[in-house]
């Protein structure tokens, strides 16, 4: 119980000197969360997903819980509330699979070969929904297939961001193009 205390009290203290514009202590919390929410997702059941599928739904709490900052209380102890978030987020991503078909996928992250049909996709038009620095993340990481590290130096970027910023640019394109 002492260890989740002091978690407890070393996440407050980033959190709080993150809210007051500091980037390094932000960076620092959002790693603590990170690790914090893999374990709690494979307490919550995430074990049975794929490696993949845990990280992306990993990114989506951190990116929840990034979202949902300014709504916190700072009175209030902050891992119940990172814990409550990872627990939604998960609950959330079991319904919407369990409504999916089993062989509706997303094109494979957009890679589509040149003997399958692509009639009506316009892969120019898709581009186009993307902001100029959407259109760079996404071409060098699923064009170019550079790693989110070379990403990241490339673009001056840490490599949470860019791969927030991945996931991001691929929940706006699968909106769009399912439409």
């Amino acid at each position: 119980m002492k260890k989740n205390s002091e978690m407890e009290q070393k996440l407050r203290l980033l959190f709080q000197l993150s809210m007051t514009g500091d980037a390094f202590a932000y960076e620092n919390f959002l790693m603590l969360v990170t690790a914090i929410v893999r374990r709690n997702l494979a307490f919550l059941g995430g074990a049975k997903l794929s490696r993949e599928q845990l990280e992306e739904l990993q990114q989506e709490v951190v990116l929840s819980i990034h979202q949902k900052k300014q709504t916190y209380s700072l009175d209030r102890p902050l891992l119940p509330w990172i814990y409550a978030i990872a627990r939604y987020r998960y609950i959330d991503d079991y319904r919407q699979k369990k409504r999916l078909p089993a062989t509706v996928e997303w094109l494979d992250d957009l890679h589509v070969e040149e003997e399958e049909s692509s009639e009506g996709i316009d892969y120019e038009e898709i581009l186009g929904l993307l902001t100029p620095q959407q259109r760079e993340l996404f071409v060098r990481i699923k064009i170019e297939g550079q790693t989110y590290v070379q990403t990241a130096e490339a673009l001056e970027l840490s490599v949470p961001a860019v791969k927030v910023g991945v996931h991001r640019i691929m929940k706006v394109l699968k909106d769009k193009v399912q439409r």
